[in-house]
């Protein structure tokens, strides 16, 4: 490798050790959190015996309040201090996930139901709190030179970490679920698994109480090494102007101020963000259509091997491609790479018009994944170099309302085109899968299509056209 491509990974290693206690504690706690995603339907119908109705709907609506947190609490949670704010996030995540538990051991369908709603309230609100910070956090102990490539190393490790913990919880949930299903006597020797199935009741708990201890480490290991000390080598603290002394604005010219003056009143960021919207869907369908997609058209042993091809290809190729993308693509603008990165993603979808078939599908799924590697991180760096001081988290909490609506929206058609479209129990052959693709990807591609036709009014509101980040600046309406 050139002295050139290596350039920017040694000037981030010697950023501020800040910079990596905060994509720690990011990194970490979103293994937890996916490893406990990825379960709790089948932890609320298999254990808390919730029909499969309420479990999917409750699922449902809490990554929509996680997104919601993320735009209320976590848009302002910055004010309060970076160190501060995270240690709370994951305070909150820890007592949540303590809660969740615990349900099954609670007596009565109302207390369950009402200490489920607690536990997923907190933990919605940590993780709402927890990413915009963190990557306030990422802007904060960065520059110019190290930016982008800070944005795309968070991102990277996350899904990293969904790798990680995939394997964790395939190992942990039939090792624990197997000792539970066998008769005392034949329980054999000790060992951690064992350990963990006389505490736990099911192998999915076991996994919850692992996430859970996973949470709390971080939780632990932050206020030890995030010390003032390390908060203070911030390079570009991200401070909003001080509050001149004399009387203050009513709340109601605040909260207009921040609708005209805000992220609200920059006509061309709601546009950038809300023309993805289509795009995203896609990753709305990797939960909601593809493993019945997948179960349902393809061999059994396909189906057997599920989660290989909806969980490790995404995250593994993001984990590689976002840092190298990153690097080789930094000098191309942002916008520009939204509009390739975009077309890229959403153009794979058409090969499952051709109907089920393991190498196309394969193929979807890299070359979906090379797309998201594309623009995904440089989307976030966007939003955030966009905000002006003290005001990162406002727009990064803005910029997950198209997440929340495509994961909102999405649902309330992806059920009833997968019944019609690609029903169970049915002969492959009298299943439309091709029309189910047709459709979805003709919704994707109305992303880049869109953003390449305003290209000319976007850039017009631009400052500087140059592609790193803090040259990317709006003008104000």
């Amino acid at each position: 490798m050139s002295a050139r491509f290596l350039k920017p990974f040694v000037e981030l290693g010697a950023s501020p050790r800040g910079l990596w206690y905060v994509i720690g504690a990011f990194v970490v706690e979103s293994t937890a959190y996916f490893g406990i995603l990825t379960l709790m339907t089948t932890y609320f119908s298999k254990d808390l015996h919730w029909p499969d109705t309420y479990a999917g709907i409750t699922v449902s609506v809490f990554t929509m309040l996680v997104t919601l947190f993320m735009l209320g609490v976590g848009s302002f949670a910055e004010s309060f201090g970076l160190r501060r704010a995270i240690a709370v996030a994951l305070l909150l995540s820890t007592l949540g996930r303590a809660v969740y538990c615990l349900l099954p051991s609670l007596a009565g369908q109302a207390a369950v139901a009402g200490a489920a709603v607690l536990s997923l309230l907190l933990v919605a609100a940590g993780s709402g709190i927890l990413q915009p910070t963190c990557y306030s956090g990422v802007k904060q102990f960065t520059d110019e030179r190290t930016s982008s490539l800070g944005y795309a190393m968070i991102y990277a490790l996350m899904n990293l970490g969904i790798v990680v913990i995939g394997a964790l919880s395939a190992w942990v949930r039939p090792g624990v679920q197997a000792i539970l299903d066998q008769p005392a006597s034949a329980a054999g020797e000790e060992s951690p698994l064992a350990w963990l199935a006389s505490c736990c009741g099911s192998g999915v708990q076991a996994v919850n109480w692992v996430c859970c201890g996973i949470t709390g480490l971080t939780l632990l290991g932050f206020l030890i090494f995030m010390t003032r000390k390390a908060e203070a080598a911030r390079l570009r603290p991200d401070t909003a102007p001080a509050t001149p002394p004399g009387p203050q604005p009513t709340l109601g010219t605040r909260f207009w101020s921040y609708l005209s003056e805000g992220p609200f009143g920059n006509s061309r960021f709601l546009f950038f963000i809300f023309m993805l919207l289509p795009v995203r869907t896609l990753f709305a369908h990797q939960w909601l259509t593809m493993p019945e997609y997948i179960l349902r058209s393809y061999p059994q042993a396909v189906g057997d091997k599920m989660e290989w091809l909806v969980n490790w290809i995404n995250p593994l190729i993001i984990f590689v491609g976002v840092p190298l993308a990153t690097v080789l693509t930094r000098r191309f603008h942002v916008y520009t790479m939204m509009i390739a990165g975009s077309l890229v993603s959403a153009a794979p979808t058409f090969l499952l018009c051709f109907g089920p078939d393991l190498k196309l599908l394969i193929g979807y799924f890299v070359l979906f994944s090379i797309g998201e590697a594309l623009w995904s991180a440089r989307f976030l760096e966007y939003a955030s170099e966009l905000a002006p001081p003290g005001r990162v988290s406002q727009y990064m909490g803005l910029a997950q309302v198209p997440w929340l609506l495509a994961k909102g929206t999405t649902g309330l058609y992806s059920g009833y085109l997968l019944a019609t479209l690609c029903p169970a129990n049915t002969p492959t052959g009298q299943m439309r899968t091709g029309t189910l693709w047709l459709i979805y990807a003709s919704i994707a591609m109305t992303s880049p299509i869109g953003l390449w036709l305003a290209r000319g009014w976007v850039h017009r509101g631009l400052h500087h056209s140059g592609p790193v980040s803090g040259q990317v600046q709006a003008a104000s309406e």
